[in-house]
């Protein structure tokens, strides 16, 4: 049985993924443990040079935030 992620935590990435919806190179974002077990936002990007990097923080409402390579999205 899935384990229900805190609400802070969603709103968080739900607040963020807003921020970031518009810019250039923007896939999605979505929620991840990282090796230590602590809940992270991923951000997934087109590419590594993708001008969108530059506006992804650190961290965002105290939450660690990491990017992803994630290439272009394709219809399946």
């Amino acid at each position: 049985m899935a384990t229900e992620l805190p609400v802070r935590l969603e709103r968080a990435k739900s607040a963020l993924v807003k921020r970031l919806a518009g810019e250039l190179g923007f896939v999605g974002a979505g929620i991840s443990t990282s090796g230590t077990g602590q809940y992270e936002i991923v951000v997934m990007v087109v590419e590594q040079t993708s001008p969108v990097l530059a506006k992804v923080p650190r961290r965002w409402q105290g939450i660690p935030v990491r990017t992803q390579v994630a290439g272009v999205p394709r219809k399946f």
